[in-house]
């Protein structure tokens, strides 16, 4: 297998894998860079080059790896898309809002080349949508010659897979993102453990040491115990969250620790795309056994859009529990302009509820120390921090332990490291390195023969 790397900015980004075996070649993910605006954002599809690809792979709907297919799509007019039934339910609502926000963006920091598609793209790619079922081959037919994919529920976000692709009778694995925990909204990866020829595993959590006794069950225990102390002080309790996968997982947390009166019923604010996600989740809940969620939770746990007055600077109008996007804090997001008025309160805590970049606001604010200044630039404001600051591992990506648990067992030759920064992947190389099989670091936009 001939493997490069299209995210030029490396590590976890503009997600986009260029592969080529046998006769065949295609991309898994095609992803806009969270971190940048403009090219910046892009995956290097002009690596591609010339070549007609036989096939892209959507591994989930998260804009990291979803985001820059209409463009690849409209490049590639020939190649099907191959993807779940629930991502192409979801990648709908996320390509659509997607537009809207680099509409915005063209504006604000003058893009003029802002959209990069509009809703004539959307429509050509989602007819190129293919959605075999789960853990059943799809064949792909080109010059006499066959290929197989086979896509497995991977547990990192509803419609997430890992996929095998057999090419005369050897295997290449991409786990994609995954978890192999329980969510509420979800179950854990559910994957073979046939030896294959070569792994292609996500490395985002190598840099991360899971605690002792250490369950996503405790971690939702501790959780509540901070929304409780903070409610009792008669603050505000602030849980960035990402719209898709987490919005509706802390939904159900709440919801739950409500009705068993684990925390006192307090007004619960909701904003962001995630809302907007909910009934698309209710309606793949009703046509699939993938995913647990019913709409009727907004009314349970009495859902309210945000109040109107909320300003930079300023502490929310009525105290609650605030669950908005975005779930790293970005700039200009509901989360990032409510943290900005409720780090200056004692009785308030800001819960991160998953990954945070340490580039963003979020990944900033978790280092800072109490009585610290903190500066939101976006909206000019400079807060001291009196808040109560707060992360609970509820991620959606394996922790690196099963990670290679679960390399070993599938006893390849060849391991390709993939989605983690240098500190992450050095993880992995070291914990790997006794084992029979070939390590792979792929340097950004550089080819491997694997």
């Amino acid at each position: 297998m001939k493997f490069t790397d299209l995210n030029a900015h490396g590590g976890i980004g503009a997600n986009c894998s260029l592969c080529e075996i046998g006769p065949f070649r295609f991309v898994i993910d095609s992803g806009l860079h969270p971190k940048f605006a403009g090219p910046e954002s892009l995956p290097k599809h002009s690596e591609i080059g010339r070549f007609t690809l036989d096939f892209i792979i959507l591994t989930h709907c998260h804009l990291d790896h979803l985001g820059s297919l209409p463009l690849l799509s409209r490049e590639q007019p020939d190649a099907p898309v191959i993807l779940s039934y629930p991502s192409s339910i979801l990648a709908r609502r996320m390509l659509s809002n997607s537009i809207s926000v680099m509409k915005r963006q063209r504006s604000e920091l003058n893009l003029p080349e802002l959209p990069y598609y509009g809703r004539g793209d959307l429509s050509s790619l989602y007819d190129r949508f293919k959605t075999p079922p789960l853990h059943t081959p799809y064949r792909l037919q080109k010059n006499g010659e066959s290929i197989e994919i086979t896509l497995h529920h991977a547990g990192h976000v509803a419609g997430a897979v890992s996929v095998g692709v057999k090419y005369q009778k050897k295997t290449v694995f991409f786990t994609g993102d995954i978890l192999f925990n329980d969510q509420r909204t979800l179950d854990g990866a559910n994957l073979p453990r046939e030896p294959v020829d070569i792994l292609v595993t996500e490395t985002t959590r190598g840099a991360t040491e899971t605690p002792k006794n250490h369950s996503r069950e405790s971690e939702i225990v501790n959780l509540l115990k901070q929304v409780n102390s903070t409610i009792a002080k008669g603050g505000s309790v602030l849980i960035p969250v990402f719209a898709l996968g987490r919005m509706q997982e802390m939904l159900f947390v709440l919801d739950e620790a409500f009705r068993k009166k684990a925390i006192p019923k307090v007004p619960v604010f909701c904003s962001g795309l995630g809302m907007d996600l909910v009934n698309h989740f209710h309606e793949i809940s009703k046509n699939t056994n993938r995913v647990r969620f019913n709409r009727r939770v907004l009314k349970s746990i009495g859902a309210r859009p945000l109040p109107k007055k909320i300003e930079p600077g300023r502490k929310p109008p009525m105290d609650g529990i605030y669950l908005v996007s975005s779930g790293m804090m970005v700039e200009n997001t509901p989360s990032y302009v409510l943290a900005s008025g409720l780090l200056g309160d004692s009785k308030s805590s800001v819960l991160f509820v998953g990954y945070c970049d340490p580039q963003t606001p979020g990944g900033k604010l978790l280092e800072v120390e109490e009585g610290d200044d903190f500066e939101f630039e976006a909206v000019d404001v400079n807060e001291k921090v009196h808040a109560k600051i707060r992360k609970y591992d509820l991620s959606g990506h394996a922790n690196r332990d099963e990670l290679v648990s679960f390399a070993k067992k599938l006893s390849p030759r060849a391991v390709v490291l993939h989605h983690g920064d240098p500190e992450a992947r050095d993880w992995f190389k070291k914990n790997l390195e006794n084992e029979t099989f070939n390590i792979y670091d792929p340097k950004p936009l550089q080819t491997y023969d694997i």
